[in-house]
C-alpha cells in the first residue's frame, strides 16, 4: 500500500513562514496603532473656567459685585477633573459682556480683565470667554466659557443736606 508522504522539511518550512507572516502582521499593528495614536490630539485640558478676584467663596465663572466695586477676571484651564489646572499656556483671550449694569474691559496683559459694577442689574447678566490652550504636549484647542455677573446696588451715601435744624424766630413786639 503506497501512501504520499511529505519530507519533514516541507511541513516546517509552511510553520516558518506562517510564523514570519503573523510576526510582520503583529508588527504593522503595532506600528498602525502608534501612527494612529500620534494622529489623535490628546487634549489635557478638557475645561477652562472665569476665575474673579474678591471674596475667596467667589464661584467659577459668577461674579456679584456692588455699584463702584471692581473685580479681575481671568481665565483657568483645567484636566479632565475641572479642579486640577492643565498648566496649558493661555492666549488670544477675548471677553465679551454687553449690559449697562457692568463693564468688562480686557487689560493690557491680553489675559485679564476688569469688571466695573456700574448700576444694578436685574439678576445675573450673561457674558461669555474665549480663548486658546496650547497644552504642555503641543495640543492646541479652543475655548468658550460663559459667565455671569450681578451687580447689587449697595447702599448709596444720603443726599447731602445743609439744614440741620429749624428754629421758631419772633420779632419784636410791638406796641
Amino acid at each position: 500500500m503506497s501512501h504520499h508522504h511529505h519530507p519533514p522539511n516541507d511541513d516546517q518550512e509552511i510553520l516558518r513562514i506562517d510564523r514570519e507572516i503573523l510576526r510582520e502582521t503583529r508588527e504593522t499593528h503595532r506600528d498602525v496603532e502608534e501612527i494612529e495614536r500620534r494622529l489623535r490630539p490628546h487634549k489635557l485640558t478638557q475645561s477652562i473656567a472665569v476665575r474673579f478676584t474678591g471674596d475667596s467663596t467667589m464661584p467659577n465663572n459668577a461674579l456679584t459685585l456692588n455699584v463702584g466695586q471692581t473685580s479681575q477676571a481671568s481665565i483657568v484651564p483645567f484636566l479632565a477633573d475641572g479642579v486640577t489646572n492643565s498648566a496649558g499656556v493661555v492666549s488670544a483671550v477675548t471677553y465679551t459682556f454687553s449690559d449697562l449694569s457692568a463693564t468688562v474691559v480686557a487689560n493690557a496683559d491680553g489675559l485679564t480683565a476688569t469688571v466695573t459694577g456700574v448700576a444694578a442689574s436685574t439678576g445675573a447678566v450673561s457674558g461669555s470667554a474665549a480663548c486658546t490652550v496650547t497644552d504642555t504636549d503641543g495640543v492646541v484647542s479652543t475655548w468658550t466659557q460663559a459667565f455671569t455677573v450681578t451687580t447689587g446696588g449697595g447702599t448709596p451715601p444720603p443726599p447731602s443736606q445743609l439744614t440741620q435744624s429749624v428754629a421758631v424766630a419772633f420779632s419784636t413786639p410791638t406796641p
